[in-house]
């Protein structure tokens, strides 16, 4: 069977072309009398030997390329150093606990990616600051190029959920990602994943099988392991009821502007994920939305109802039993110069146990603009905005000579809105009195003012303030403050 991929199409044409070459030889040998000529060698490919002697080097260095290219692996990685002052008043004392200050290591990230063939790629993401050091993060292959699907992704990634969620993390625009994430996206989970974009790529769609999580009763401490939201820390499933899932992402962009390379565009999209929530006996088919404020120190996949240095989550259904849920989004963003912005909307729905359909919703807005004119990238393939720039000046020369300009600046602001206040529940698993307690129903929103200061394209700064206004079923209205700085380096 002939070779399909890149390079048995490179060997073909240089074979091609080294018989061709043959055979001009041979025909202009019988012009000159020195030889006959070869028939069938006449038609559109013909032409003279000095052509066909280029084409045939051409080939020969298009092949030695190859051998060079593949495979390859590229190591990469980033940190962020994150320090955080809460302030608080005694209603949101009484509601969520003193919640302390503190510095982390919010990620820090090993990452080997590259490419095994000229379309097989892949990437093996490791957290070193997480909880259960180190955790698996991206860990997948992928074959490209394929026929009618696109690209096809097998491992652990990001689900096609929210535009949010396909930000890389090492490009947030602020420190955290909004808290209807927090709540609603499944993120990270092993599974199956195909994703194409149109010839013009204009509009991508992308769509998976996952595994929706674990809930797994401990009968050593008579307790359940959860983990059906938040990232899956160590890519496994267990249970033998339920516990598949599909997620839906499509995106189009209504207006680009390619001669800016994308700084005057408008992008749209939405998406679907439907669960079925996974348990291997009674009572372990769990589901619970929670939320910490948008600014928190350590890993909030930690469990628990505090993240993994201790800040507490500020709004949460509980646990209850549920069969299945299903999620909605859609999602707008655009650039026009300097300016930006991004809104997603969520709702879900949960099919819970001996009782009615519970709705929670929730999104946000947020909005910048770079002072120093600089303007964001857009990921045609990801269907993203890639919060990360180059500054036009950076803070510091790679040169001798001390400062040489002020880097990149960018004031941003963003409004999140979550309601997570219905409390028609049948059945709640093992509620605590906390503080916070769980369930811990209400509706949140939180303000956010930013600065990102860009000193080059692989090291920023960033200031944010969180003003977090809760009104908590149980505790009424009460006000929460966060003060937080992150220093992140890449490469």
């Amino acid at each position: 069977m002939p070779e399909q991929s890149p390079l048995g199409e490179i060997r073909r044409r240089l074979d091609r072309a080294q018989a061709e070459l043959k055979a001009q030889r041979a025909r202009l040998a019988s012009q000159t009398g020195l030889g006959q000529a070869s028939p069938g060698v006449d038609g559109p490919d013909s032409g003279s030997s000095e052509g066909t002697e280029e084409r045939l080097e051409t080939l020969e260095a298009e092949v030695e390329a190859g051998k060079l290219k593949v495979p390859l692996v590229r190591l990469s990685g980033f940190f962020q150093y994150d320090t955080i002052f809460y302030s608080q008043g005694a209603q949101n004392q009484a509601a969520l606990g003193d919640i302390q200050n503190g510095s982390d290591f919010r990620r820090l990230r090993l990452i080997a990616l590259g490419n095994l063939a000229e379309f097989t790629a892949f990437t093996m993401e490791m957290e070193f600051a997480g909880a259960g050091r180190p955790s698996f993060f991206d860990v997948w292959g992928e074959q490209r190029n394929l026929p009618v699907v696109g690209a096809v992704r097998i491992g652990q990634f990001g689900q096609p959920v929210t535009m949010d969620s396909w930000t890389s993390s090492r490009h947030l625009q602020f420190m955290e990602r909004n808290a209807a994430f927090q709540a609603f996206d499944p993120f990270r989970r092993v599974g199956i994943m195909a994703w194409r974009t149109t010839e013009d790529e204009r509009s991508m769609l992308a769509y998976s099988l996952y595994a929706t999580g674990t809930s797994v009763f401990n009968t050593n401490t008579n307790s359940e392991d959860y983990n059906t939201l938040g990232d899956n820390l160590w890519g496994t499933q267990i249970g033998n009821e339920g516990g598949v899932s599909f997620a839906l992402r499509t995106t189009h962009l209504l207006w680009y502007d390619e001669p800016s390379d994308g700084r005057y565009l408008l992008h749209v999209g939405g998406g679907v994920n439907v669960s079925k929530i996974n348990g291997n006996g009674p009572g372990t088919k769990i589901y619970q939305a929670s939320a910490a404020p948008e600014s928190f120190v350590g890993d909030a996949g930690a469990g628990g109802g505090i993240t993994a240095a201790g800040t507490p989550f500020i709004v949460d259904t509980g646990k209850f039993l549920a069969s299945s849920y299903n999620l909605y989004h859609t999602e707008i963003a655009g650039n026009y110069g300097s300016a930006h912005f991004q809104s997603e909307f969520l709702l879900t729905t949960v099919d819970q146990m001996g009782g009615r359909q519970l709705f929670y919703d929730g999104g946000y807005f947020q909005v910048g603009y770079f002072l120093t004119g600089e303007s964001y990238k857009y990921l045609l393939l990801r269907g993203v905005m890639d919060y990360n720039v180059q500054p036009y000046s950076e803070f510091f020369s790679l040169r001798r000579g001390g400062v040489r300009g002020w880097g990149a600046w960018e004031p941003c602001f963003r409004w999140t809105y979550l309601n997570l206040s219905d409390t028609h529940v049948a059945s709640y698993v093992n509620p605590s009195a906390g503080p916070p307690a769980s369930p811990n129903p209400g509706i949140l929103n939180e303000s956010t003012l930013g600065m990102n200061w860009y000193w080059s394209q692989y090291i920023r700064m960033q200031f944010q303030w969180v003003h977090s206004m809760l009104d908590n079923n149980a505790h009424g209205f009460s006000a929460l403050d966060s003060f937080a700085a992150r220093f992140q380096v890449e490469f």
